[in-house]
């Protein structure tokens, strides 16, 4: 899997010219960009935690309170369900308990 992080600002300008999600940093402490998460999504990951393990996303200063909501809005979109359906590390882990508008 291709990592933000770990690349050159040339490889990064490639990546993004590729896939533009590349560009767009969900997660800043960590450097985790919205393709990397859907990457890892189509890879197997269906939690919160699951995207954490494999991109690190959440894992950085602020504790997934900035990157959080963004990576669950990304969960329920790739996963086609309700936002409300997305859970932390799965069933009785519900991450939101009623969305408001």
């Amino acid at each position: 899997m291709k990592r933000v992080r770990d690349s050159s600002l040339a490889e990064i300008a490639e990546f993004v010219h590729r896939d533009s999600r590349y560009g767009h940093a969900v997660c800043r402490c960590e450097k985790v960009s919205e393709a990397e998460i859907v990457e890892a999504i189509r890879r197997g990951a269906t939690t919160l935690d699951g995207i954490k393990f494999r991109t690190r996303a959440g894992m950085g200063r602020c504790q997934s309170n900035f990157c959080g909501p963004g990576v669950a809005a990304i969960l329920a979109t790739e996963l086609h369900q309700p936002y409300e359906q997305v859970t932390k590390k799965g069933p009785g882990s519900v991450y939101v308990a009623q969305k408001t508008s």
